[in-house]
């Protein structure tokens, strides 16, 4: 077990050292859609606030863990949009601390569809600390001082394609790079109300970059009386997805995910888990603040 953690744990530095890059993954992306892209600022219209939190592979050392807290709102009658997020990041000795703002424009394109621009910036600090790490070789030069504080600007870009029934959006992540690399994300949702009483929306997310890193999921989303949320999804990692999410208040929402790992990595962990919370600014609930 202290092996195979250590070997995770290496790849997951290299990874980092190499291409200086990664996108946190949570679940509650589509409670979150800013935090992938930047289009999806002031969407609703009301101010709203969530967070998350996700703890990966439980039980491997080193494993990531995540916390994230954003907001958003629309200004100018919907036209414009902004939005925060601060995310903390944690993979083995390798701490990461990020803050982005967002700001979408959208324009009307039918009676009933939107389509909305967006652009982000922000700063990102990542710390190493070497002392969390059991070397073979103290003088290993792929651990220098030079890894141990970085800050970077991040610069990104997005759009999104609306209405009630569907929502499409294409992003790109992180425009300033180094060695070329970026990170495309696109996100599609179709959304069906059956009757009076329940939802379902099935969606897939697709994840890319250009060192030929794929990711896809597929889930499906089902809501009843805009009160209660069963999700079910399918990871291309091996992940299986199961989420469970309730109103207690009409305005407040709580959604527990669980991860399950297929493969050999179901060996060494029980899964993943994450807890996201939303609160929608209203002072009426709307049918609009729907689960999804």
């Amino acid at each position: 077990m202290k092996k195979f953690g250590l070997g995770i744990l290496f790849i997951v530095l290299f990874g980092l050292t190499v291409s200086s890059q990664y996108i946190p993954l949570m679940n509650g992306y589509f409670k979150s859609n800013q935090f992938y892209n930047p289009a999806g600022a002031g969407m609703k219209n009301h101010m709203v606030a969530y967070t998350g939190l996700r703890k990966q592979w439980v039980r491997v050392k080193g494993a990531p863990s995540t916390q994230m807290m954003a907001f958003d709102s629309p200004l100018s009658k919907q036209r414009f949009g902004i939005g925060g997020v601060y995310y903390h990041d944690k993979i083995g000795a390798t701490s990461t601390n990020g803050l982005q703002l967002n700001y979408s424009y959208r324009i009307r394109i039918s009676r009933k569809t939107k389509l909305a621009f967006g652009v982000n910036a922000g700063m990102e600090n990542r710390k190493f600390n070497r002392s969390e790490l059991e070397l073979i070789n103290d003088v290993d030069n792929a651990f220098s001082g030079q890894f141990q504080n970085v800050n970077k600007f991040k610069l990104g870009a997005g759009t999104i394609l609306y209405n009630k029934t569907i929502t499409f959006g294409v992003s790109v992540n992180d425009l300033i790079k180094e060695k070329r690399f970026a990170n495309l994300l696109t996100y599609f949702q179709y959304t069906k109300k059956i009757n009076r009483d329940w939802e379902f929306a099935p969606s897939i997310l697709l994840k890319a970059n250009t060192l030929q890193i794929k990711q896809v999921e597929l889930a499906t989303y089902t809501s009843y009386k805009e009160q209660f949320l069963v999700n079910l999804g399918y990871r291309t990692n091996g992940s299986i997805i199961a989420g469970l999410g309730f109103k207690p208040k009409s305005q407040f929402l709580v959604m527990y995910s669980y991860d399950y790992v297929a493969g050999k990595l179901s060996k060494y962990t029980s899964g993943s888990h994450e807890l996201i919370l939303k609160y929608d600014f209203v002072h009426r609930y709307r049918t609009s603040s729907r689960l999804f």
